[in-house]
């Protein structure tokens, strides 16, 4: 079934069709999440690369990265546990159930998130040889919490209350962007990352607060007998996850070793924030759909969720190509313009990311396709893939042309992550490609603006010109329909309820 020519999945029984409309309304709110993120990081990235220079502002991004591993390595992938225990158990009745998966969850995580920021501290301060201790040190602590908090805000997801599940890390990308540069202005280096253990600490304890009903002494269960099967589950896709972060975020690693330039590691650091940002709009709202499309497929129902991929994949193609336009056309004059002058690189690398992106978008459906479905190993094989792809790609790469070959190594690696999970994924549940094709195809569009770009005012003109015209081929050409268009401008609104 090709996008343009699928309007909703058939109708659903009640029950069913309320669980449909709450997760558009969660779909909605992440997505409009993702908007204040995207404002975020827009300040974030107009002031602090500024405020901190090239060097410190590399040394920043460095120590951010490492910390984000091992907070992911901890972690056991609770997210997929959740997202596929909680709501087998609500559907069974099993509220205690959940209760006691929580509770023991969080405890065990109490216990290895110590465990990871020592290791994080060992990697910074003995490896990567960074020569302010008390920095590695700030950063490390910030580890325990996120390790913690990411039960907290996953449980939410598998509750299919996704909005609340972004909330937590909305609420500390605002926090860091307060609470890092008046710490760097207070005490340099050390100072922005006490920042950021402070913003990891309000949010442990709004994580807390909201999940106080799911923990308790009494449902507390540390035997190995009951932890064994969700850890085994959980450890396959929390794997996946590290190797994602870790090829996500050591970009920076990879110039800094290839170049042992900081300056270039600021230029790939500014540049991967901006192009994650959009990145994880793009993944939050695909896999806030994780819960419907697990139910869906508990039910028989596989034409339902091949629709569903069908319509996440052409708008991620869409996003995808509009981004890659932007960064083309607007991209050299705006980097700098935001950044400062000093920051111009960034916008040669930013290019061949929004690139990758495009393959992402793909990529994001096959991967929750087997999130829903399949054992952790395909996951795993493909986050492998990349990261393998990536770092053997991306140090020639990096050695010879800086930050903008460790961008271009993105590409080639995100490539091979979208092949592998798409072929797989297409095993289970047919769906078509033939939509987003005609997407990126019609971005052809774009083409005479970035030939004829030039001062802002024009290139603002160009795009926006473009970006009608875009709209306008997708409607005609049936890649999307009217009646999507005014579904998606409902759910943005959070009133996907009053459809029905």
């Amino acid at each position: 079934m090709e996008m343009g020519a699928a309007t909703a999945p058939a109708a659903p029984g009640p029950g069913a069709a309320s669980d449909r409309d709450r997760t558009l309304r969660n779909v909605g709110e992440v997505v409009a999440q993702r908007g204040l993120h995207i404002l975020a990081a827009a300040l974030f990235a107009a002031f602090v690369p500024r405020l901190m220079g090239p060097d410190r502002f590399g040394r920043f991004a460095l120590l951010l990265s490492v910390s984000l591993w091992f907070a992911l390595l901890s972690g056991f992938g609770a997210v997929s546990v959740m997202s596929r225990a909680v709501p087998r158990l609500l559907a069974e009745g099993q509220t205690h159930a959940v209760r006691r998966l929580t509770t023991s969850l969080m405890a065990l995580r109490a216990l290895t998130g110590p465990l990871a920021a020592a290791g994080c501290f060992a990697v910074l301060a003995f490896v990567l040889r960074e020569p302010d201790r008390v920095a590695s040190a700030l950063v490390a602590l910030a580890v325990v919490g996120r390790t913690i908090n990411n039960v907290a805000f996953s449980l939410f997801l598998g509750l299919n209350d996704a909005g609340r599940w972004g909330r937590g890390e909305l609420l500390r990308r605002w926090l860091t962007l307060a609470l890092a540069p008046a710490g760097f202005v207070a005490g340099g280096l050390r100072g922005a990352c006490a920042g950021v253990a402070a913003a990891e600490a309000v949010v442990l304890g709004l994580g807390l607060w909201w999940v106080r009903a799911y923990i308790g002494r009494d449902a507390l269960d540390l035997s190995r007998r009951y932890l064994s099967p969700f850890l085994r589950a959980g450890s396959g896709f929390g794997v996946a996850a590290v190797l994602a972060a870790i090829t996500q975020r050591s970009g920076e690693v990879i110039v800094r070793l290839a170049t042992g330039r900081y300056e270039e590691v600021g230029y790939l650091g500014a540049a991967y924030s901006i192009y994650l940002t959009v990145a994880f709009v793009l993944w939050h709202a695909t896999f806030a759909c994780l819960p419907f499309i697990v139910g869906l497929l508990g039910q028989g129902r596989r034409a339902e969720v091949s629709a569903w991929l069908e319509r996440l994949l052409t708008y991620g193609a869409i996003a995808a190509a509009i981004c890659v336009a932007g960064a083309v056309v607007a991209g050299p004059v705006a980097v700098p313009w935001v950044l400062g002058r000093s920051y111009a690189p960034v916008a040669a690398s930013l290019v061949p990311l929004m690139v990758a992106m495009l393959f992402h978008a793909a990529g994001d459906v096959g991967r929750l396709l087997a999130l829903a479905v399949d054992p952790p190993r395909i996951v795993t094989a493909a986050a492998a893939l990349e990261l393998a792809a990536f770092w053997g790609i991306g140090l020639p790469l990096a050695a010879r042309a800086g930050s903008v070959g460790a961008a271009m190594a993105a590409v080639a690696a995100a490539a091979l992550y979208a092949a592998f999970l798409t072929r797989h994924a297409r095993r289970s549940v047919r769906y078509s490609l033939a939509a987003a094709g005609r997407a990126v195809a019609l971005a052809v569009v774009f083409v005479p603006p970035a030939l004829a770009r030039g001062a802002w005012p024009l290139n603002a003109v160009l795009l926006a010109a473009a970006l009608v015209a875009y709209a306008v081929l997708l409607v005609s050409c049936r890649v999307v329909t009217a009646g999507e268009l005014a579904e998606v401008r409902r759910l943005l609104l959070g009133r996907a309820a009053a459809r029905r």
